[in-house]
């Protein structure tokens, strides 16, 4: 009887410790500039990009994506901030990669998500410019007949959206094989328009 007793209470203590929930350690910051922090937030079940700008006595957050996965290993990576300053207008330039995969028993995607954004946080924390290229790796198996008996696989690459640069004069040029266009920070407007 005491043995049976001493096994129940054994198996009810390891029932209750290892029933116990761990926290989720908080994320470390992807990056820090000068007063702005980067980081990945959670807030209702979502992941956003967020970033915290400390002024002197109180801290703002922006939200500079709303990421569509929980999936920590497709979030962003590589996030870098610079400043620079155009007609007395301090402007933030935000880059950062995501990877993406997607695989199926046929099909295989790599896709490489490089996002460049420029933020103006003086006055109206909005974001300026953004631009967002995407090169797809895809090697997928295709049947030859209808009765899919002969397959081989393909490989192709594919990419959308521009290139982006900044130039020494703070332009911004947005290239890719067939065209290349070139803005100029019009300090007015607080917006890039097209350089003439």
């Amino acid at each position: 009887m005491l043995k049976k007793c001493l096994i129940f209470v054994f198996s009810l203590l390891s029932c209750l410790v290892f029933s116990q929930k761990k926290k989720a350690a908080p994320l470390p910051p992807l990056a820090s500039y000068e007063n702005i922090t980067a980081e990945i937030s959670s807030e209702g079940g979502k992941n956003k990009l967020v970033a915290y700008i400390q002024f002197d006595d109180k801290k703002e957050k922006v939200v500079l994506k709303e990421l569509t996965t929980s999936d920590k290993t497709q979030f962003p990576t590589q996030l870098k901030i610079t400043s620079f300053t155009i007609s007395g207008v301090k402007l933030y330039h935000f880059s950062y990669v995501e990877n993406i995969k997607i695989e199926t028993k046929l099909k295989k995607e790599e896709t490489i998500v490089t996002s460049n954004e420029i933020w103006e946080f003086s006055s109206t924390k909005v974001k300026i410019l953004g631009n967002i290229q995407k090169t797809s790796k895809i090697k997928e198996t295709v049947f030859l007949d209808k009765n899919k008996t002969t397959s081989e696989t393909q490989e192709k690459t594919r990419r959308e959206g521009f290139d982006f640069s900044l130039t020494k004069e703070n332009d911004v040029i947005l290239s890719n094989k067939t065209q290349s266009n070139r803005y100029k920070f019009n300090p007015e407007t607080r917006r890039f328009d097209p350089k003439k």
